[in-house]
């Protein structure tokens, strides 16, 4: 039998096969896998996916309040806003959910809690700059916190006075400007304002804020919560009036009783009044045939205060009493009053021009 020999053609094909062979496997392999994992590593969803790692899950609470707190309000401390992002990743941890697509554009994703809860949006854009291998790179471009997880409040200050929260100055960019009128305006005379409020509203907050309202004085009042869940500063009240005038308006109060009980004309009340007035025709007028039959009287538990300043010539304030009228073998008859008065200044004498019994 004859031998065949193998054509030198064939073996160049041979040699030139396993020579590509071995040069894919020790140069083209690695490229390509290089390649691959440069297409990869430039993937958005690894930034952003690094980005909740860093931040979230292993950043902790200081982490987050640095990151979110130019987005929380600035009367808030930073201890507070750390005690705030500490609730919220206690006992949970957090993952991203995409919700738009596509590689050429800003790609969103939202941060959301093991419960679910959103608690950011991260929006993750190009750079402008390409990997080794011509892939586009990404970053972090922006993050939102969930606006739904701070709170706001509302207070009502008189106008005139001064808020602080949580130990900040409030200034008049949080101030709504509206005019709230209380009932004190029924009583004015025309053209003066009574007791007005003004709405605060604090949006942003992490928490209840600490609030402080003081007077035009300096003088630190009380805040109450309205049923509507708006807080409401009290008005503070003029002590230094109270000690001038208390006495006056106690005996005013005095003299009225007894005219209504016929023990006093009505020149005993008028002077206290203004004869400008309807509140003097009304009283001048009043009948007082309903009268108690009594042979004596005296006054108990009688008190002057609330008294509020309105301008340097209004001022109101309340008095209370109790008249105890007398007769012989009968039981003593007990007429309460409780009546605010209000007095303006007339020829530099305060007379009182109008009232309200409660």
């Amino acid at each position: 039998m004859k031998n065949k020999n193998i054509s030198f053609y064939y073996l160049f094909i041979f040699v030139l096969v396993v020579s590509v062979i071995i040069l894919v496997e020790s140069v083209g392999k690695p490229y390509l896998n290089n390649y691959l994992k440069d297409y990869e590593d430039s993937q958005y969803k690894h930034v952003a996916q690094s980005f909740l790692e860093d931040n979230f899950n292993a950043g902790g609470a200081e982490a987050l309040a640095k990151l979110f707190s130019s987005q929380i309000s600035e009367l808030e401390s930073q201890e507070t806003i750390r005690v705030f992002f500490e609730e919220i990743i206690q006992g949970t941890s957090f993952s991203n959910q995409s919700i738009s697509q596509g590689l050429n554009e800003d790609i969103k994703y939202i941060i959301k809690n093991s419960d679910n809860l959103k608690i950011a949006t991260l929006t993750v854009a190009p750079t402008g700059e390409y990997s080794h291998h011509g892939f586009e790179l990404y970053e972090p471009s922006d993050v939102e916190l969930n606006v739904n997880l701070l709170k706001s409040f509302s207070i009502e200050i008189p106008i005139g006075y001064h808020l602080k929260a949580n130990g900040f100055s409030v200034d008049e960019k949080y101030c709504l400007n509206d005019k709230i009128y209380t009932d004190t305006q029924n009583f004015m005379p025309g053209g003066m304002d009574g007791i007005v409020y003004t709405t605060y509203q604090l949006n942003k907050m992490c928490a209840e804020p600490n609030f402080e309202v003081t007077s035009p004085d300096g003088i630190v009042t009380k805040i109450e919560l309205l049923e509507n869940g708006v807080y409401r500063a009290d008005i503070v009240f003029n002590d230094k009036l109270a000690a001038e005038f208390s006495d006056y308006v106690i005996e005013a109060t005095k003299a009225y009783a007894c005219y209504l009980q016929k023990d006093a004309y009505f020149s005993s009340v008028s002077k206290y009044l203004d004869p400008s007035s309807s509140l003097y025709k009304m009283i001048s007028s009043s009948p007082n045939w309903m009268v108690i039959d009594h042979t004596s009287y005296a006054f108990e538990d009688v008190t002057a205060s609330e008294f509020y300043s309105y301008s340097d010539d209004v001022f109101s304030c309340r008095v209370t009493l109790t008249h105890v009228l007398k007769y012989p073998r009968l039981e003593d008859y007990r007429d309460s009053l409780d009546i605010t008065w209000y007095l303006r200044k007339i020829n530099n004498k305060f007379l009182i021009y109008n009232s309200y019994t409660r």
